[in-house]
């Protein structure tokens, strides 16, 4: 197909990128006062966080041709104004009007027709010098297809929704729900001085008028914070930029190890965290270790190098402010000069995102052999002797460092293990209890509560919940409130809650409130602001649509969960989702058939299975609901639900004999679930 012209709407934007931005924001009015800050600054990842498309990026751009990644072909061409994608399919070709990163790759924003902005997964990779996709890693899966999360054209990669708040300066998205669309504002492209600096306005007009120019100092914990707004897994909670000084817990809800799956048992990282969830629940985050203790705050590279140790002797060295001392060969018995002597290699491992982008872990682990073989836990040390074996490693370690060591790490690692493989016996509610009343950490003690809805429900929890909504940190009145609602509370705390300082506090308690109560004016706003900024995404829609429910405006709440499908067509999860929303608003029929439109995308998928069963036992159809409740037992036998459903529809229909073998063969899967002993009992057996 021949390129399109760019049009009006790339035209403004791409004027837009290459403005200057906001005086105040500019760092170009702090360099006759500030030069060695500024000096350091450029050129730096916060300067080149987000550009307009330069000169060497329009050269590299046009130079590209040739097979990628899952035999794709890759090929820009000169539009008017920008060099425009050659589209894989029919779709528009999309001009580029501007790059995300510095090293070790920079991917290119592209304009859709309708004003979004899209990051390609082709990226360049800026060592090797060469086009890669950032999927690469997942080759097996095969590429992306349009509708799928991760295709460049979906909302998975779009710029508004995923990458501009931490690229830009003072970057709001102004999503207008009604039309889906961004109405966007920016104080400076990148990250400048205005957006960890205070005062900037106020700042920059005393120097013009010659008065004394004040500045504001932010205490240790408010500039981690500053950082955290970027640097880790957050929900924004807000439509309101963070400001240097604010609270997190006023903007984002930080991902805990209690959301499964994003950190290993240990702590250590599996998805993509950016650092500060890592590093507050480590020891070291915990004894107040700070960014700025190893990052200049401006260049952001290293105060000390880390090849000899002098970055981390400079505490451990002479005992810094507490700091254990440690001789790093006798400790580490490895030879100077040796990968094993140095201490970032051992308790900083590399975790490869984004296919080619290796990041230091940041919960500084203990290598640990024995959790690896308990439970598959990665070690440094047999990640670096990858020709020898985890026992061999295990040996040597507890030779070293002894059979007890590492053991505030190895409890907390099997209390979440034995949580995830699904463990509802007495004895690991009597340890999650016990965590969360002893935890000092309270990252950790936060994360323990958000695990308390994996206990079986016979296990009294209401004295604990209490201490948590009471404690002084908002973090762990929000997760308590998130894991186990409010049902159990009274209207005077209840009432307490929704008017809580902390907006993170109070929003929790809004939307765990049967059917979002009935708020007063400035909460309901709060409310509605939150929900409203976060719904370009397909869970942000769907929680949205459940708003709109509970205000009885099934029209808009229909729309929101058909949007949901839009944002991801080819996501089965998410079409399941929306036919729940479309069943509680009555849509049976649709909700069917987004149903069995997402069994086909994921034929083995349990959980469709289930729901599908549900709807055919809820029409009456029981031959069609034994067999999809059935497949999702034989799909997850763990799935207590499905297994539970199954049996009493079995017995339901007299077929009792068949419910008694199935629920001795589902608690062959799930021994002493308290949902089957209830059958057990019902059943008289």
């Amino acid at each position: 197909m021949q390129p399109q012209t760019v049009g009006a709407e790339a035209e403004r934007l791409l004027a837009l990128f290459a403005a200057e931005g906001k005086d105040y924001a500019d760092p170009s009015y702090c360099v006759d006062c500030h030069a060695d800050a500024t000096e350091k600054w450029r050129g730096s990842h916060h300067h080149m966080a987000n550009a307009p498309l330069q000169q060497a990026d329009w050269e590299r751009l046009l130079k590209a041709r040739g097979e990628l990644t899952y035999q794709r072909k890759l090929e820009w061409k000169r539009g008017e104004g920008a060099p425009v994608l050659q589209s894989e399919d029919d779709r528009p070709a999309y001009p580029v009007i501007g790059s995300i990163g510095l090293t070790p790759l920079v991917q290119y924003l592209h304009l859709a027709p309708d004003g979004r902005l899209q990051a390609h997964d082709v990226a360049w990779d800026t060592s090797r010098e060469e086009w890669f996709s950032i999927f690469e890693d997942q080759e097996e899966e095969g590429p992306r297809h349009p509708g799928e999360w991760g295709h460049w054209t979906g909302q998975g990669m779009n710029w508004d929704a995923n990458c501009a708040y931490c690229h830009m300066t003072e970057y709001e998205k102004g999503y207008d729900v009604a039309n889906d669309r961004y109405n966007r504002q920016w104080a400076h492209m990148g990250i400048t001085c205005a957006q960890c600096h205070p005062g900037m306005k106020t700042h920059l007009s005393q120097v013009r008028n010659d008065n004394e120019a004040w500045t504001e100092t932010l205490s240790t914990e408010q500039m981690m914070e500053s950082c955290a707004a970027c640097h880790s897994r957050r929900e924004e909670i807000t439509p309101h930029q963070f400001r240097p000084g604010d609270d997190f817990e006023d903007h984002f809800l930080l991902s805990l190890a209690s959301q499964l799956g994003i950190y290993h048992p240990d702590g250590q990282v599996i998805g993509e965290n950016y650092v500060y969830g890592s590093l507050m629940m480590s020891k070291m985050g915990h004894a107040g270790v700070s960014c700025m203790d190893c990052h200049d705050p401006h260049s952001h590279q290293l105060t000390l190098p880390t090849q000899n140790n002098a970055l981390c002797q400079r505490c451990h060295g002479g005992g810094l402010d507490g700091a254990p001392v440690i001789e790093p060969m006798q400790h580490s018995r490895h030879p100077a000069g040796s990968t094993g002597n140095q201490c970032i290699e051992c308790h900083m491992p590399e975790t490869y995102f984004m296919a080619r982008d290796a990041r230091r872990d940041h919960s500084f682990s203990t290598p640990d052999p024995r959790l690896t073989l308990e439970m598959g836990i990665p070690n440094a040390c047999t990640q670096c002797h990858q020709e020898e074996s985890v026992e061999w490693a295990r040996e040597w370690a507890e030779e070293w460092y002894g059979t007890g060591m590492n053991e505030d790490r190895r409890r907390k690692a099997r209390l979440l293990h034995a949580i995830e493989e699904g463990e509802t016996t007495d004895s690991l509610a009597k340890r999650l209890l016990e965590a969360i009343r002893s935890e000092e950490n309270r990252f950790w003690r936060a994360s323990f509560v958000g695990l308390l809805p994996y206990l079986p429900p016979q296990v009294e929890t209401e004295a604990v919940l209490r201490e948590a909504v009471g404690e002084d940190d908002p973090m762990v009145r929000s997760a308590a409130i998130r894991a186990n609602g409010l049902a159990w509370a009274d209207d005077a705390l209840r009432r307490d809650l929704l008017t809580d300082q902390s907006r993170s506090v109070r929003l929790s308690a809004s939307l765990v409130l049967p059917g979002m109560p009935a708020l007063d004016d400035a909460a309901r706003r709060e409310l509605l602001d939150y929900l409203q900024h976060t719904a370009d995404t397909v869970s942000g829609s769907l929680r949205l649509s459940r708003y709109w429910q509970s205000r009885d405006d099934s029209e808009k709440a229909a729309r929101l969960a058909r949007r949901a499908i839009g944002f991801e067509p080819r996501n089965p999860e998410a079409r399941r989702l929306a036919a729940i929303e479309l069943h509680r608003l009555g849509k049976s029929t649709e909700a069917k058939e987004e149903l069995e439109h997402a069994l086909k995308l994921d034929p083995d998928n349990a959980r469709i299975l289930f729901n599908l069963g549900l709807l055919h036992v809820e029409s009456g159809d029981v031959p069609a609901a034994l067999e999809r409740l059935h497949a999702a037992v034989q799909a997850d036998p763990r799935s207590a639900d499905a297994w539970y459903n199954l049996i009493v529809l079995q017995w339901q229909n007299n077929n009792r004999t068949e419910a008694l073998r199935l629920l001795e063969q589902a608690q062959e899967h799930l021994p002493g679930h308290p949902r089957l002993q209830q059958l057990q009992r019902a059943f008289g057996q």
